[in-house]
């Protein structure tokens, strides 16, 4: 086989996934380094945190988990899960009086077992008859793992992790209140809440809970947190009657109303199944060819086989469901979840052809119901019907902290399951009698001491210091403003709108004044050249009379009052100036800005944001006044973003071209989705920012951080390996090539990868000392945990920036994948310094008066992705901070 034969669809050949894979299960993370006592006296204040971790209660330590491995003869099929389970169904009462407390994960065997056993089962074969079939059951021990308190992060210890997961929700599984609900959540609910009548337009709310276990250096724990469903307690077929109808009304044709109906379903509307086990499924498609009636699925039997039942039958024989309306069209769908896990790892191939009929999904639509709110066309009924959502879902901390509680009932509950096992029905025992069996309990939650790192000082123009209160300032007049004179602004607006356009800009003027605007002498509103545009609802009228407008100089700039129809024409609006003009832009409603009671606020947020886009500056934080930066260091700071789709792959970086962290460098491309053209982009990347630093500082960068929208310790592990190498081995040719030169010979540079997960299940809660009441409040303004909750000597730390005064805030994870580290450990970044680093850069969004959920640079890459998509049309471009358009 040739090497393009040996690639798959997305580019990577065999060798390089084997490659991959193998760097990653060599990859060790960095350690913490040690920490600074001086610097957390001098800049930190202490306060008591709680969080939803709850001590793990293992009665007797001494027990351990012995894993098996289970072969089985003839081999069976993966996915054939109903053989498996059958069989484990059949040998597990057989195995040996000491294999009493077991469970099964796929092909392996958990048994609990004490060190007083007397005798020790490493293999163990039995023969067994299922199903007219011989098998062979081999069952071969591989390790013993001790379930005691785990100081060290290790593959053993990921086992240990993986285990008592797994254990803890097939405790939880065995209430009968209770149903999985995707891979980590845990619903108690009542199906037949579901499709009450009372409840249809209202809809219903579900309690649910997210479990996982933590290996933290205080040792095990389990994680809790709540999580709530809506359900409208609508079925999809009840949604097209009601569509059907409407349409009906306006004499449209049954085509025009099986694409509305279509469109409905596809744009933004997911299903849950109300039967078996409850899932969310993404509509693809409504197929109005299909019916119940008419309408064949393949079922695997016990054996493997597939056999052809119709759509009624199944679910009769499955479920026990009568299909009332037999004629009603099928619903395409594809798993929400199976979708979302197959981004995880690179080059994923998947051998799934849409077009085969054996990979199809059918939901029928009278059986599954529809998630989220339903849009009514009444902005009122849904606001109000949102605030209510809002009010029993998101409490205040206490309330939450109550609700997570919530669990210890399920846990505890003595309430039996009764399942339906070879025809006959069979109690289960109850998740308290589970608990007692395996010796496993939850305990109180887990308390420390966390820092609050004091905030900014905020300069706006002539030095006025702003006071920061938990995150949040008052905006004064910005620090550095652009002349304005009559040539290099204009405005474009919509002549149909029955606004006076010259006032508004004659008004928003008057706002640029009362900032502290610099204008020129002979500047006068109403010589600034404004574009009256007609036929605004056709995009071709709109570009004819755009040509009209030329750049009269490099810094011009254009503000753009939208009407409804000017409005739905934004991408091409942006996509004119940007690309053929090069001209930035501001987009205003003209409805909100000349609204009497919101007007004056939006419009200085307006002149906030233009002043940006020209390239002033509406405040500034000194970082070397802060002890952040020393004098005469100079650190370059990149946020990274990616995205794929459709066999592409879209990077944003951002990176700081000033001293003192507040300009800025965006630079875009969409690749391939494949490693020598990825690998590629990131190095020109990181080469451009790195050049661009260099023109504007005395020497190259003394330290290099690279904050990467990240994930999860498995996904934040894959992108280091994926993409760190690049940054390194850039980092190492510019020693080489720069080795001469005494300023930029990049010998002392030290690099920084830092991953970000803004989607942490982790809370945390001040409290007292003392908590008699047991009351919970949101932390303060720049809360940073970097021990306790952390895993033994992993280089990572818990931020909140923001203060949150309704529901409960997420802290932001950041791991430090890589760094260099210096021979004299003095002369690293300490992390205090990095910390500190990390909460003021979530300060610098400058349209905004306070901080953000994280560091602004990727923020900023963020938000340019996404006007890639929407603008450019173009495979690269990059632009500075003197002519950022996308804000």
């Amino acid at each position: 086989m040739n090497s393009e034969e040996n690639k798959s669809s997305s580019g990577t050949s065999e060798s390089e996934r084997l490659n991959f894979k193998l760097k990653l299960s060599s990859y060790i993370y960095p350690l913490m380094p040690k920490k600074n006592k001086d610097l957390r006296i001098a800049q930190n204040n202490n306060v008591l945190i709680t969080t939803n971790l709850y001590e793990l209660i293992l009665i007797d330590e001494t027990h351990k988990f012995t894993l098996y491995n289970v072969e089985i003869l003839p081999e069976i099929a993966k996915d054939n899960f109903p053989l498996k389970r059958l069989i484990h169904e059949t040998i597990g009462p057989k195995l040996p009086s000491s294999f009493k407390r077991f469970f099964w994960a796929g092909d392996n065997l958990y048994a609990l077992i004490t060190e007083e056993r007397s005798q020790d089962y490493s293999k163990i074969e039995m023969n067994e008859e299922i199903k007219n079939i011989k098998y062979n059951i081999k069952i071969k021990k591989l390790k013993e793992i001790t379930l005691k308190k785990v100081n060290d992060f290790n593959g053993e210890n990921q086992k240990v992790k993986s285990i008592i997961e797994n254990l803890f929700r097939n405790i939880l599984m065995k209430n009968p209140k209770v149903i999985k609900f995707q891979d980590r959540t845990i619903f108690e609910i009542d199906i037949k809440n579901i499709v009450s009548v009372s409840n249809e337009n209202q809809g219903n709310i579900y309690k649910g809970f997210i479990t996982s276990a933590h290996i933290t250096e205080s040792g095990l724990y389990m994680l809790i947190n709540n999580k709530n469903k809506f359900i409208s307690g609508k079925t999809a077929l009840k949604k097209m009657v009601e569509i059907r109808s409407k349409l009906r009304e306006k004499n449209m044709t049954n085509r025009e109303i099986f694409d509305e109906i279509n469109n409905y379903f596809k744009s933004h509307k997911t299903v849950l199944t109300g039967y078996g086990s409850i899932k969310t499924y993404k509509i693809k498609i409504v197929n109005f060819d299909r019916s119940p009636n008419n309408t064949n699925i393949k079922v695997k039997d016990v054996n493997g086989v597939k056999k052809d039942i119709s759509i009624i039958n199944y679910y009769k024989n499955q479920y026990n469901i009568d299909i009332k309306d037999l004629n009603q069209p099928l619903l395409e769908a594809e798993d929400n979840n199976k979708a979302k896990n197959q981004k995880l790892l690179p080059s994923n191939k998947s051998n799934n052809n849409e077009n085969d009929e054996d990979n199809k999904i059918y939901l029928v639509p009278e059986l599954v119901y529809i998630t989220g709110i339903e849009d009514d066309g009444n902005q009122n009924n849904r606001r109000n019907k949102c605030t209510n959502i809002i009010r029993k879902t998101k409490g205040n901390p206490s309330m939450k902290m109550s609700a997570i509680n919530g669990i210890r009932e399920l846990v505890n509950s003595n309430q039996h399951k009764t399942i339906k096992r070879n025809g006959k029905q069979i109690e289960e025992k109850s998740p308290y009698d589970l608990t007692k069996e395996w010796g496993i309990n939850l305990g109180n939650n887990l308390t420390f001491a966390g820092r609050i790192i004091q905030q900014p000082h905020i300069f706006f123009n002539q030095e006025h210091l702003a006071e920061v209160k938990n995150g949040l300032f008052r905006a004064g007049n910005p620090y550095k403003m652009e002349i304005i004179t009559n040539d290099n602004i204009f405005f474009v607006y919509d002549k149909n709108e029955k606004y006076d356009h010259r006032k508004i800009f004659n008004d928003l003027m008057n706002k640029f004044r009362n900032k502290g605007f610099h204008f020129s002498n002979d500047f006068h509103p109403n010589k600034v050249q404004g574009y009256g545009l007609e036929n605004t609802n056709d995009w071709d009228h709109i570009y004819n009379s755009l040509r009209n407008i030329k750049a009269n100089k490099e810094d011009s700039f254009g503000i753009i009052f939208c009407s409804f129809q000017l409005e739905k024409f934004y991408d091409k609006l942006k996509n004119y100036f940007m690309n053929q003009l090069k001209i930035p832009t501001q987009h205003v409603i003209t409805k909100k800005i000349d609204d009497p009671k919101r007007g004056k606020s939006i419009q200085f947020n307006v002149v906030d944001q233009i002043n940006i886009k020209r390239g002033g500056l509406n405040y500034y934080i000194n970082f070397n006044k802060e002890g952040i930066i020393k004098k005469g260091e100079v650190f370059l700071i990149i946020g990274l973003d990616s995205e794929r789709k459709n066999k592409k792959i879209t990077y944003s970086m951002t990176s700081t071209r000033s001293s003192n962290l507040n300009e800025f460098l965006t630079q875009e491309k969409i690749v391939n989705d494949n490693n020598q053209e990825k690998n590629t982009a990131l190095k020109k990347m990181f080469e451009e920012a790195i050049n661009e630093i260099n023109k504007r500082s005395p020497h190259c960068p003394d330290y290099i951080i690279i904050y990467r929208q990240g994930g999860n310790d498995i996904r934040n592990k894959i992108l280091y390996v994926s993409e760190g190498d690049n940054f390194t081995e850039v980092l190492k040719s510019y020693r080489e090539k720069y080795k001469n030169k005494n300023n930029f010979n990049f010998k002392n540079t030290k690099l920084y990868y830092i991953c970000c997960n803004l989607k942490s299940d982790l809370k945390f809660f001040e409290t007292d000392d003392k908590n008699v009441a047991k009351a919970y409040f949101n932390p303060k303004s720049g809360l940073i945990v970097d021990d306790n909750v952390t895993q033994k000597n992993k280089y990572e730390f818990y931020l909140q920036p923001q203060y949150v005064n309704q529901g409960t805030a997420t802290p932001c994870h950041y791991q430090i994948m890589y760094y260099d580290k210096d021979t004299n450990e003095e002369n690293d970044l300490k992390i205090e310094i990095l910390e500190k680093l990390s909460f003021y850069l979530c300060f610098y969004f400058w349209t905004w008066s306070g901080s953000i959920r994280l560091p602004y640079l990727l923020k900023m890459s963020n938000t340019a992705m996404t006007f890639y998509k929407k603008i450019l049309d173009n495979g690269e471009s990059y632009y500075y901070f003197k002519k950022p358009t996308y804000i």
